[in-house]
């Protein structure tokens, strides 16, 4: 009887051990993968709250560091395999705790720090929009996106998934004159520029100390006697960072308009997001704005500039001022 009961306990014990050996990635059969790390990257920090990773993302930079901050390596990804939907980077790392950071879409528009590992630190990680010595940037720049996990446990006992959300830095502002007056109107008369020092991004994301920049459009077109567009970028628009959309006269250098266009974009909310996000939240999200000025100064037509916004006309110059 004794004999029968060791038996039926030996069985049991085969039992509980089995799954174990067939499920876990880090058993000892060596056909099986070791464990990974599955990192899904997630842009749904937009105006729809909806993930277009899958649709906009086209390469990814990930930076890993150790519990401490030590850098260990940079595994990147782009094109098709960024496209399905269900992308996941698989890293094969030893058990431990660490710390995640992606830049998305870097390409020739920037410039990431050379990091070297084992030495380089978690916040010594910084990107650059590059630009001329005379700090004009006049190119269209590529999207770029920022996200960072700071605590990955990974027990290296069965594959762990983790998210990185990402948060979209560059913007693009397309402008529209009309002049509702009795002249013309040559888009091509007079210079554009944003003036602003945000070119220049620490490991957080944060704005570090960098030049003013003079954001200038790189596409210019006529396409009417009256009217002209024009459209540029620019980096992160923050609440508490003034910038300048400056227009002045070609021959003359005359500053005809000079508008904030942060407080001027958060002019532009719809009610709903007033009410849904803050007003940095609201910068973050929104990527692309189109305003359309209107002109009608009798004498010059920059004296009277007005926008419509929720079907109000607001006068942001106006000619007997």
């Amino acid at each position: 009887m004794k004999f029968k009961n060791l038996l039926r306990q030996i069985a049991l014990g085969i039992l509980v051990i089995i799954p174990g050996i067939f499920h876990s990635c880090d058993s000892i059969r060596e056909d099986l993968k070791e464990c990974r790390l599955l990192v899904r990257f997630k842009y749904d920090y937009n105006m729809l709250s909806t993930d277009a990773f899958h649709t906009q993302v086209d390469k990814v930079d990930l930076y890993v560091f150790d519990e401490e901050g030590k850098f260990l390596f940079m595994q990147s990804e782009e094109g098709t395999p960024l496209t399905t939907g269900d992308y996941r980077m698989e890293l094969f790392l030893p058990i431990g705790q660490y710390k995640l950071l992606a830049w998305a879409g870097v390409h020739d528009s920037y410039e990431v720090t050379n990091l070297e590992p084992g030495v380089s630190t978690f916040t010594e990680i910084e990107l650059k929009l590059k630009r001329e010595a005379s700090l004009v940037v006049n190119k269209q720049v590529e999207p770029l996106w920022y996200g960072e996990l700071a605590d990955v446990d990974f027990t290296g006992i069965e594959n762990t998934s983790t998210t990185i959300n990402l948060i979209k830095n560059t913007n693009t502002i397309r402008f529209v004159f009309e002049n509702l007056g009795t002249s013309n109107f040559d888009v091509n008369d007079y210079t554009y520029e944003l003036s602003e020092s945000n070119g220049y991004m620490g490991h957080d994301n944060a704005l570090k100390p960098d030049d003013v920049l003079s954001y200038q459009p790189y596409h210019i077109n006529q396409s009417s006697a009256t009217t002209g567009v024009i459209e540029l970028n620019t980096m992160r628009l923050m609440t508490d960072r003034l910038n300048n959309f400056t227009v002045k006269d070609k021959n003359t250098g005359a500053t005809l308009f000079n508008v904030d266009l942060t407080d001027f974009f958060l002019l532009l909310r719809h009610e709903e997001h007033k009410n849904k996000w803050g007003d940095q939240e609201y910068l973050d999200r929104k990527d692309a704005y189109d305003v359309v000025f209107y002109l009608s100064g009798s004498t010059n037509a920059w004296l009277s500039i007005s926008v419509i916004i929720n079907g109000w006309t607001w006068y942001l110059q106006e000619e007997n001022h």
